[in-house]
């Protein structure tokens, strides 16, 4: 079964009917603006309507199978690269897993110390870090194992990590990472919006280039005279690399004698590094997004969602003005779980202002309709993303009850991750007096929202925060 075939071809599909999707928008974008609708529009104008619902719907199917045949084929790729490791046979005569004849040579397939088939939860690597700080000499042995896998897969990036920490410590299995922390994680949902770069190998600052000079276009005066010229120029902005780190404190008797302690301690110390990597990015003083983000006011003593999509549309358009070139598809709308809900609640005309995909009724917007760890929760009318991130605050205004609603340029969102963060769990001998082991995770980034500046060379904000008392805690 090729499956890069079948995945192709099963993206093509769902790109074909998202190009139908869009001509039917912009059919009934153009319905709409007629002053004097006759009949025939008015029908028509519901027509396109059921169809893009009925299209949302096959968009949804097609897409899960899709990701179906990815995930598969992930899987088996996992498989053939446990297949594809092997040594020299033991000299003894001993070996550790299946052995293959080529010629003369014999070679062992061995299995990962560290596997999701033998240990699916963790238990046994983190049991293996608590015995290694205790002295276990075929724990420390396993670890030791483990790095020299990791080395031969994945090479610079262990090299670094190995070089990078100032105490012993290990990398974190990335079967583990995928499983406590995949993509679309509650935890870092504008995290994972954001665009991605790789973290350079050294140095805790990086770089991005800012253009500080366009090319300037002009009309020829008359042939052969020359055309207008104006060179490019940029700078280079510097990024400080920040770290995240968690830590937990577990006794020796909880290590030694407690039942699941290593699997609940290690999924909340990713949980608690991804939660906090996530708020930095949105609510950091000075740099984070709100902090850099253009301020609009949306005051209203009886919000309604109509008013609120006004200013989402009115802070796209601002988005606009700014970046002059920009991609509709390049912007999505970040909110509170709770501001979404309230969407889905109100109505318009008597009809439901958040449409259900797959249910053919007269209605605006599109909820996805997934858990909140989906990376896109759902659509306003005009097809923009929205996605759901309780890391914005819900304390803001005089009442300290309103919440934030962010408009985003996806390519002005830069954060900088190593690309198998966090590396380390690692144990120190800061609690030995009370018979306590501290295990510690942490990883580096850089994050940077405010690239953009105007003709004058003057930063200016890209990314539009709606605040206000039409923002208040809203009531169901």
């Amino acid at each position: 079964m090729d499956f890069e075939k079948l995945i192709r071809q099963a993206r093509e599909k769902v790109n074909a009917r998202i190009s139908l999707r869009n001509e039917y928008s912009a059919e009934l974008e153009q319905l709409r603006e007629k002053e004097n609708p006759t009949e025939a529009d008015t029908a028509r104008v519901a027509e396109l309507r059921e169809s893009k619902a009925k299209i949302d719907a096959e968009i949804k199917t097609l897409d899960a199978e899709a990701r179906a045949l990815e995930d598969e084929k992930e899987a088996d790729d996992v498989i053939a690269r446990m297949a594809q490791r092997s040594t020299p046979a033991n000299p003894a005569g001993g070996a550790r897993g299946d052995e293959t004849r080529r010629g003369s040579d014999i070679t062992v397939t061995e299995a990962r110390t560290y596997a999701r088939e033998s240990d699916p939860k963790g238990l046994r690597f983190l049991s293996d870090i608590v015995a290694d700080f205790r002295g276990d000499r075929s724990a420390g042995d396993r670890l030791a194992r483990h790095l020299e896998e990791e080395r031969a897969e994945r090479g610079d990036v262990v090299e670094r990590a190995v070089t990078t920490g100032v105490a012993p410590g290990t990398i974190v299995p990335q079967y583990l990472i995928d499983l406590y922390a995949p993509k679309g994680r509650p935890g870092r949902k504008f995290a994972d919006m954001c665009r991605h770069h790789d973290l350079p190998d050294t140095g805790m600052t990086v770089y991005i280039p800012r253009q500080t000079e366009t090319t300037n276009a002009g009309e020829q005066a008359a042939e052969m005279d020359p055309v207008t010229e104006q060179d490019y120029e940029d700078e280079l902005i510097s990024v400080p690399v920040r770290t995240i780190g968690a830590s937990q404190t577990i006794s020796l008797q909880a290590s030694q004698r407690g039942l699941g302690t290593e699997d609940i301690v290690f999924e909340d110390l990713l949980k608690s590094y991804n939660v906090r990597l996530n708020d930095r990015l949105i609510n950091a003083p000075t740099w984070g997004l709100l902090a850099v983000a253009n301020p609009l006011t949306y005051t209203s003593a009886s919000a309604t969602a109509a008013e609120l999509y006004r200013k989402i549309l009115g802070a796209s358009a601002n988005v606009e003005d700014v970046l002059q070139d920009l991609d509709e598809d390049d912007l999505f709308t970040l909110m509170r779980g709770r501001r979404w809900a309230w969407f889905n609640g109100e109505t318009t005309d008597q009809k439901p202002f958040v449409q259900q995909v797959g249910v053919p009724t007269n209605t605006f917007a599109a909820d996805e309709g997934g858990p909140y760890s989906s990376p896109v929760a759902g659509f306003l009318p005009n097809g923009g993303r929205v996605v759901k991130d309780n890391s914005l605050p819900a304390n803001l205004g005089t009442g300290t009850n309103e919440d934030a609603v962010v408009v985003v340029a996806q390519h002005e969102a830069h954060l900088w991750e190593d690309p198998s963060a966090p590396f380390f769990i690692r144990a120190e001998q800061t609690q030995a007096k009370r018979l306590g082991i501290d295990l510690v995770l942490y990883g580096f980034y850089a994050a940077c929202f405010n690239r953009v500046v105007d003709a004058q060379g003057t930063p200016k904000a890209v990314h539009q925060k709606i605040t206000g008392t039409g923002l208040v805690a809203p009531v169901f």
